[in-house]
């Protein structure tokens, strides 16, 4: 666990939840009173033991950086804890972020700067509890140069979402980001198994994956550019997201999106 990094996407602008998000970005827009959004991942990731933690921020990040620093400040940076925000530094040329990927890629300097060997990417605007430890040890077993959390949702509800089809072994043999005709879950045909956005790399995948995404003309986003092309070249794997008792999906949401897992 002391060699995840792990890194969460909160520039997203959030146009959905108008006007919650007129002065600040989505994942700090206050749930249930002094908490915010980002606080689902922050903690899912604190109770995983992921200390390592950078915070990508981009739209009108001032409340967001505020709420780091009051909520977040107990991590030990002697132990090697931390949780940073990154604002877009224009390291590598003149331009914002251009996409999830892009994000990420501008952020390698800080990035390989760690001694890692895994690097957990997260959305900031999802409301979920998860043990990333199982997702780790997953990864590790089948021996997977990238893991993507998976659940099946309703075939309404996978047209905005990337879905995508396995082997029994959990390989991901195929990969389409908001298909007009979401492919049925075998087990399941009302169903697809959809990504959650929550992807496990491989510290020398993900700077491969993004240095050769860079080098072409694309939108620069992980389930529209970079995901296909990993699937293609194989050992990509999906980690479902279930209630190991009852073998049921568990509570997920994309906050102002149009999906979860079921309804609240």
């Amino acid at each position: 666990m002391e060699q995840v990094l792990a890194i969460i996407l909160s520039g997203g602008k959030g146009e959905r939840l108008h006007p919650l998000t007129r002065d600040r970005a989505k994942p700090a827009v206050p749930f249930g009173g002094i908490y915010r959004i980002i606080d689902f991942t922050l903690s899912n990731c604190i109770n995983s033991g992921f200390r390592k933690i950078l915070v990508l921020t981009q739209y009108k990040s001032v409340s967001l950086n505020r709420h780091l620093r009051g909520a977040w400040s107990f991590l030990s940076p002697t132990l090697g804890e931390f949780i940073v925000p990154l604002p877009p530094q224009q390291r590598l040329d003149e331009r914002w972020y251009e996409g999830t990927a892009d994000a990420v890629y501008q952020n390698l300097y800080s990035i390989e700067s760690q001694d890692i060997r895994h690097v957990l990417i997260l959305s900031g605007d999802h409301i979920y509890k998860m043990d990333y430890r199982y997702m780790l040890a997953s990864h590790v077993q089948t021996q997977a140069r990238m893991t993507i959390g998976a659940m099946e949702v309703p075939l309404s509800n996978a047209r905005s979402l990337g879905v995508m089809s396995c082997e029994s072994d959990g390989r991901i043999t195929g990969f389409t980001e908001k298909p007009k005709v979401p492919t049925p879950s075998p087990t399941r045909p009302d169903h697809a198994l959809a990504s959650m956005g929550i992807y496990l790399f491989d510290m020398d995948c993900l700077v491969h994956a993004l240095e050769e995404d860079a080098a072409q003309h694309t939108s620069h986003d992980f389930g529209k550019d970079v995901i296909p092309r990993l699937v293609s070249d194989g050992n990509v794997y999906a980690f479902r997201f279930n209630d190991e008792i009852r073998k049921e999906p568990l509570y997920w949401r994309d906050v102002g999106g149009q999906h979860g897992s079921r309804e609240p």
